[in-house]
This record gives C-alpha cells, sequence and structure tokens, in this order.
C-alpha cells in the first residue's frame, strides 16, 4: 500500500504550509464511544439541530452535530482512529486504502483517498465527513464541501500535530474521554522507548519513501519527525520540499548509517548489493538495510507502533 503522501494532484500539503498495545486497544472497542444496539443509526432532527462550531486543521469553520451518527472517513490514518477511539458503529463508509483493522475493509468504500466519489458520499447523507492533509486531494475535498456536505479537515503534519489530531477526533465525534486515554496511552509508550534510548547518539538515516523515482520525505513531513523518535536523524530533514526527488548520486556524497524503507506493492526494491552505486554505500556494505512496518507512515496512532518496530531493529540490545 502506497503511503499516505501527495500525488501529481494538488495536495494539502503543497498548498498549507507495540503492535500489542495497539491490538489490546482493538480488543476493549465495544467499550468505547460507539452506538449501542439501542442506538439509531440515522440522525434525528434533534440530534442535526444540537451542533457546536469547530475550527478544523486548515482553519475553516465546520458547524457540525455534537454526536454525529453517520461518519465517513477519507483517509486511512482516519479510518484507523477512529477504530481505536470506539466509534467505529458511527463510521458508514471510507475510502479503498482503509484496510486497518481488518473489519475496516468491510465498511462500504466510497471512493479513493485522492477521488472521493461525490455521489456515492451525497447518497449516504452522512453528518460528518473527515479528510486529512495526509493524502486527500484540496480540490476534491473543498468541492465535497462546496456540495453542503459537513467536511472536516486534520492536519496532522508531524508528531505533536497528530496528538492534536487524535484529540480533535475524540471531540468532534463526541469520543473525548476516549480521546485523552488514547493520547495518554501513545504518549506513554513513546516515553518508554525514549528511555530505552537514553544516551546514545543518533543514527544517520535514509528513508526512501517510494523507490522509482527515488522520493525522500523533506523538512515539514511527520515521516522525519516521526523517526526522530526512533533516535534517527534523517539525511534529508532539512529538504525544504515535502516528497522531493532524490539522486543516488546525493546518498552517496552523504553515506547514511542506515538505509530505512518500507516495502510497497507496485515498487519493488532492486537487491541492493547488486545494484550498482547502491552496492556502495556503508550501509549496504555493512547490512544496515532494513524493511520497516508501512505503520510508520501512518499519521495516526499506529505510527507508535512503527517507531517501537524501528528502534527494535536498530537498538536491539535495548530491548531485550
Amino acid at each position: 500500500k502506497r503511503p499516505e503522501m501527495p500525488s501529481n494532484k494538488k495536495s494539502f500539503q503543497n498548498s498549507t504550509p507495540g503492535i500489542a498495545p495497539i491490538l489490546l486497544l482493538v480488543f476493549v472497542f465495544l467499550s468505547g464511544c460507539g452506538l449501542r444496539q439501542s442506538d439509531e443509526t440515522k440522525p434525528s432532527a434533534k440530534a442535526l439541530a444540537d451542533t457546536a462550531v469547530y475550527r478544523d486543521g486548515i482553519g475553516r469553520e465546520v458547524e457540525l452535530p455534537k454526536r454525529p451518527l453517520r461518519i465517513v472517513s477519507l483517509a486511512p490514518s482516519v479510518t484507523e482512529t477512529i477504530y481505536l477511539l470506539g466509534a467505529q458503529d458511527r463510521l458508514i463508509g471510507n475510502t479503498t486504502l482503509c484496510t486497518w483493522p481488518e473489519a475496516a475493509k468491510q465498511v462500504p468504500k466510497m471512493g479513493t483517498l485522492l477521488s472521493p466519489n461525490y455521489e456515492i458520499i451525497l447518497a449516504a447523507q452522512p453528518d460528518l465527513v473527515i479528510a486529512s492533509t495526509a493524502g486527500n486531494d484540496e480540490n476534491s475535498v473543498r468541492g465535497l464541501a462546496e456540495l453542503g456536505v459537513p467536511v472536516y479537515v486534520v492536519a496532522p503534519r508531524n508528531v505533536q500535530s497528530i496528538f492534536q489530531t487524535v484529540e480533535n477526533i475524540g471531540r468532534i465525534t463526541d469520543c473525548s474521554e476516549e480521546g485523552v486515554r488514547l493520547l495518554a496511552e501513545m504518549k506513554e509508550r513513546l516515553d518508554r522507548i525514549k528511555a530505552r534510548l537514553e544516551g546514545l547518539p543518533p543514527v544517520r538515516a535514509f528513508f526512501i519513501t517510494w523507490f522509482d523515482p527515488l522520493l525522500t520525505p523533506g523538512k515539514i513531513t511527520f515521516e522525519n519527525d516521526v523517526l526522530s523518535y526512533a533516535n534517527v536523524q534523517s539525511i534529508t530533514a532539512d529538504v525544504p520540499q515535502f516528497y522531493p526527488r532524490y539522486s543516488l548520486e546525493q546518498v552517496l556524497i552523504k553515506d547514511p548509517d542506515v538505509i530505512l524503507t518500507i516495502e510497497h506493492k507496485g515498487d519493488p526494491l532492486p537487491p541492493f548489493k547488486r545494484t550498482a552505486g547502491w552496492k556502495d554505500l556503508r550501509a549496504v556494505k555493512t547490512d544496515k538495510v532494513f524493511f520497516l512496518s508501512e505503520y510508520l507512515q501512518h499519521p495516526s496512532p499506529l505510527f507508535v507502533d512503527g517507531v517501537e518496530d524501528l528502534a527494535r531493529k536498530l537498538y536491539p540490545e535495548r530491548f531485550k
């Protein structure tokens, strides 16, 4: 699965500057803030009249029901957060890329990450649609809002704003208490990782977002901030573009300690040890090429799983 990142379409980003704990959270979904069996799935006139105005991640003011009953997610990270908050019983639609947890695959599909299907969404009559700057196409989302659909946009551009996104989604779905608990769990796990890595010098890494063409996270992307929580210094953290094209020559000049990547369908990686140029890198010569969990690229609570996976691979002696 390709990460949530800009494509050739106009994205928001171009226009605006342990697995076990997570599975435990999945196990307690039913104790979250989803509907009980006696609840209605259609918003009543009274429910729709009880509204509040929220400012979303791109500065828009959006009027929403205080307890939305028909929610559509336009991004995998949003879907993941909704499930972890326990609001999945009110999720009536998501995208073709929303595949976690397994149950999310069965939710009616309302288009792709970049091209939401207006007709299907309008017919579903949602009282809340949640979009994200991490992957959704700006024009598509604004077009949906212009049709009168209540669209709230989250903007997870770094770890702190991922925290804010979790809090915001909790608030607008009437799951504030669950959001606070989820956020506390995320921060506690990150603090435990930091404590284990205390005193170690950072590892210099080149992160391959996409191999052909060669793309890497730049200065204002959440990936580079996420990497820092595993004591990793990205060699492209100072590049001003979001996901710049990078050349092998540039990688050779900086000669990182490690190469980090995620295998994506449709983007095969070469055998680095037998590939011209790549085989000359220190990281390749010393077997420091690491294939990571895709959750590292999810700006949802699952990114913590990705950080734990990376830290264990880089510093196994600290996780015995």
